[in-house]
């Protein structure tokens, strides 16, 4: 049994939390505010690669379809895919009930500061770092410029309105100029998040762009009950653990290079992080990238196409996408390597752009 800090309360550290424990372990989470507050993210979970199945709580519904806007508007199935729309903050207080029965100590509003990594790496035998990106390990270890030079940007809404004529399927669009989309995603037929995010380099007035979201989708007069910024890195980080501390989730560069998601990879992350600990943590690294690889290479594909093509192309790529069905690979990249990715490319005519 070892001693095991985890520091963060969001999925990735929860996971982890709730893990370990189940392994054996002594463990105690540290969450510098409360579970399930500040939250940052639209709330869809997407189980990508179907290892973690229906979440605990939380779920509104199944995603049935995806309603993509570029020019026209296409309608893609996803019913066969692992995503659901969520409450994060329900769900994850329920995780952290989960985590107590288990015997984690749960101590909230204690963040965890610098200066305080280097005692508790002394008194702990493991620390798991969850606390989000930029995350406190690397203002110790002096690698936290990775998080601004690899990552993405978002601001969102969370709205109140009549968002019944989307239902039970999340909707998401695309701009001119724009290296990115745009998203509205429904709670329930009266709340949704509405939001934007950037992946290219060039400097996006965000806000001023999400204004023009809510005109073209007819929101703008809908009343606005939160405003929410923030950043999700879209590349793994080149080192996962520094002396007995363990990235995981955003810490860990775990957002997907093509939409921004991240709530699987920061729990699978958990899991292999607590795995990993029987062998003093020297397999998580290599453990968790063969796990993720592939998927974050074929989104890095398709994300490259993305950025190339820019948005008139794309919107003849997605046409042609959902009319002969080659969209359906890219939703479900499990079992494959990528030549079939490389295939669809080239049969597209844009294998130049991968």
């Amino acid at each position: 049994m070892a001693r095991v800090l985890v520091i963060g309360g969001g999925p990735g550290g929860l996971t982890a939390a709730i893990s370990a424990a189940e392994l054996g372990h002594e463990v105690r989470l540290m969450e510098k505010g409360r579970i399930g507050e500040n939250i940052r993210c639209a709330e869809g979970f997407f189980d990508v690669l179907k290892k973690l199945g229906k979440p605990s709580a939380g779920v509104r519904f199944k995603v049935e379809k995806l309603i993509v806007r570029a020019v026209n508007t296409y309608e893609i199935d996803v019913s066969d895919l692992n995503l659901w729309m969520i409450d994060r903050r329900e769900w994850q207080r329920d995780l952290a009930r989960t985590a107590a029965e288990k015997g984690v100590a749960i101590e909230e509003e204690s963040p965890v500061l610098p200066e305080d990594l280097k005692i508790l790496q002394r008194e702990y035998d493991y620390i798991i770092d969850a606390s989000g990106a930029p995350p406190i390990t690397s203002r110790i270890y002096g690698f936290s410029p990775f998080y601004k030079q690899n990552c993405g940007k978002t601001v969102q809404y969370v709205m109140e309105g009549n968002f019944s004529h989307i239902g039970n399927n999340l909707k998401v669009g695309l701009l001119p100029g724009l290296y990115g989309y745009y998203w509205i995603f429904p709670k329930d037929n009266k709340t949704a998040n509405v939001g934007v995010g950037s992946f290219g380099k060039e400097p996006v007035m965000l806000w001023k762009l999400l204004g023009h979201v809510l005109e073209r989708e007819g929101l703008s007069g809908y009343r606005v009950i939160k405003e929410l910024g923030g950043i999700c890195p879209v590349r793994m980080v080149p080192q996962l653990k520094y002396d007995n501390i363990l990235l995981v989730g955003d810490a860990a560069g775990l957002t997907s290079p093509l939409h921004g998601g991240g709530i699987d990879m920061a729990m699978l992350s958990g899991i292999e992080a607590a795995k990993s600990l029987s062998s003093g943590g020297k397999d998580y690294e290599k453990n968790l990238r063969e796990l993720l690889s592939f998927r974050l290479e074929v989104e890095t594909m398709a994300a490259r196409v993305w950025e190339k093509l820019g948005f008139d192309k794309m919107e003849k790529l997605i046409g042609t996408l959902v009319k002969t069905r080659l969209y359906k690979p890219f939703l479900n990249p499990t079992g494959f390597n990528t030549l079939p990715f490389r295939l669809v490319f080239k049969i597209l005519g844009v294998e130049n752009a991968v």
